[in-house]
């Protein structure tokens, strides 16, 4: 796990998406986060200075019950090591110790970063993102979490019937700001492509109606180099919804630093490149295909008959992208709510309810009933 403290008072640092920077909130200090070199888990270094911070850590009492027990100091010691990061019983849960206030975490083993929910200060879990985990690069959060609540709340009030739960505060402070793991596809397509294609002519003669139909077998070789297709990597999420938060600004990847991570959440990926790739070379395809039609020039119709592509120079590369986002339970329905944390495009759907609309129409029938009585007693008065 890391923190990253403040060079001048060390308080601890997060990012903030409006400097760009590492902030403290105590001294306002900034620092970029490429100041804070990124140092794998399994350092030699790093690794003696942990056993030093657990032996620190570690009270004269723990290490007495320990060796009461039959521990050796030094395996008391390498118990306590272990216990900064234990699997539960599940297999599915971690749990880690909070290195500020030292409450237990318990979180996913995917998870790479997390917030204490006792002390609610950032955590990296720099583990899960080291080694073959580690991502080539990052793309840092641009939106502020004031800039989603405002997006959502006028989102939320362009209709009378959103439901009540959707509106309350303490349901909006569920938006959180997560990096999600995407895939980045690079390749060249090369396509043949065969488009039918029509021309119709319509003219009268008299009374007469007459259409001519020309058709045409049209063939278009259509070639494209694709740099850096994204593709979410997190099995649970939907890729429909994923889909629709893109496109991110890829000029902005940035190389890896876990400095970025700090006051976010971040989950690692669990679906494999392997299995994501038919979805980059979809979207790829659509685009070929799209060339394909527009250099067959003018006609009524257009419409592609069959093509063969040839993929080539293909490369595969990982990045974290930035998303704000809100699972709401509405009637055993889960809605999600997200903004891309770069761009600020939207996503998702916000129901409606059918209670609220009753109550709309009472509104509008009492509103109504009243201007009737009004008008009434005012031709009498009259």
């Amino acid at each position: 796990m890391a923190k990253y403290c403040c060079k001048n008072c060390g308080a601890e640092l997060y990012f903030d998406p409006n400097l760009g920077k590492l902030h403290c909130e105590y001294c306002d200090s900034s620092y970029d986060p490429s100041e804070f070199e990124y140092v794998p888990e399994n350092d030699a270094g790093k690794a003696a200075e942990k056993d030093k911070t657990i032996r620190q850590d570690l009270s004269e009492e723990e290490i007495d019950k320990a060796m009461a027990a039959g521990m050796t100091e030094e395996q008391a010691q390498a118990a306590a090591g272990d216990a900064q990061a234990t699997d539960d019983s599940t297999g599915d849960l971690v749990v880690y110790r909070c290195p500020h206030c030292g409450a237990e975490v318990i979180t996913s083993k995917d998870t790479a970063a997390t917030t204490c929910v006792y002390c609610n200060r950032a955590i990296t879990l720099e583990g899960n993102l080291a080694g073959s985990f580690k991502p080539d690069f990052i793309i840092p959060f641009k939106k502020t979490q004031k800039e989603v609540e405002a997006a959502y709340w006028k989102l939320c009030r362009k209709s009378p019937l959103t439901p009540r739960t959707f509106l309350n505060k303490n349901n909006i402070k569920k938006i959180k700001g997560m990096y999600v793991p995407f895939w980045l596809f690079s390749f060249q397509g090369d396509a043949r492509v065969s488009i039918n294609a029509e021309n119709v002519r319509t003219w009268r003669s008299g009374d007469t109606e007459y259409t001519e139909v020309t058709r045409f077998l049209v063939k278009e070789d259509v070639s494209s180099g694709f740099n850096r297709i994204p593709v979410d990597a997190v099995a649970a999420l939907d890729n429909a919804l994923m889909d629709a938060v893109e496109p991110f600004d890829i000029g902005e990847l940035k190389p890896f630093n876990p400095a970025y991570l700090a006051g976010f959440y971040t989950q690692r990926w669990d679906d494999s490149a392997d299995k994501n790739e038919s979805r980059a070379k979809n979207a790829a395809h659509d685009a070929l295909m799209g060339f394909a039609l527009k250099k067959a020039g003018t006609y009524s119709s257009k419409s592609v008959a069959g093509e063969s592509i040839d993929w080539t120079g293909q490369k595969t590369e990982s990045a974290m992208m930035p998303i704000w986002m809100m699972h709401t339970e509405y009637k055993g329905k889960n809605y999600i709510f997200g903004m891309n944390g770069q761009t600020g495009k939207l996503m998702g759907e916000i129901p409606t309810s059918m209670s609220r609309i009753f109550g709309v129409l009472a509104s509008t029938f009492v509103i109504s009933q009243l201007v009737l009585m009004i008008i009434r007693v005012l031709g009498v008065l009259l």
